[in-house]
């Protein structure tokens, strides 16, 4: 099992929400409102100065499930037009 911490711009929950249900993965926590600021995606508080905001998804799926959440994330990420999005990847030593 893998653990999967997936930052995204809000506006691609969606797109993300079909990525899990064709991959079978039935449970999946989502943080719909996180602030931040990261390479590359830039800073996202929400205010004024920094508006904007991302999503939060938190997974853990089989590695078969991981590899494909990855690679598709590394297509996304090659398209032209993209929002910010980053996975990070844990071993999942357990889980109760």
């Amino acid at each position: 099992m893998e653990f999967l911490i997936i930052v995204c711009s809000s506006t691609v929950q969606d797109e993300l929400h079909d990525l899990f249900e064709d991959l079978g993965v039935k449970g999946y926590t989502c943080v719909p409102s996180v602030t931040g600021s990261g390479k590359g995606g830039g800073t996202r508080l929400n205010d004024e100065t920094w508006p904007g905001e991302n999503s939060m998804f938190l997974i853990a799926v089989t590695a078969d499930q991981a590899a494909k959440v990855m690679a598709w994330v590394r297509e996304y990420r090659q398209g032209a037009v993209r929002e910010g999005m980053k996975v990070f990847s844990l071993a999942m030593k357990e889980m109760i």
